[in-house]
């Protein structure tokens, strides 16, 4: 894998946590468990859409 492929997913991780964290935020959610969920169905779906979308541009070429 390249640098380049290495910064995107980076990215893409990145994006997800951020993501994830500020719906936690902005919906006001408590509770350990029930943020845990959250952040982890959020962040998963956050970051499978870029990488889904950067793996069929790259087997297109």
């Amino acid at each position: 894998m390249s640098i380049k492929r290495f910064v995107q997913l980076f990215i893409c991780y990145a994006l997800s946590v951020v993501v994830s964290l500020f719906i936690v935020d902005l919906f006001k959610i408590k509770g350990f468990w029930l943020v845990s969920l959250v952040i982890s169905v959020i962040g998963f779906i956050v970051i499978c859409i870029p990488l889904t979308i950067l793996t069929v541009l790259k087997n297109k070429k």
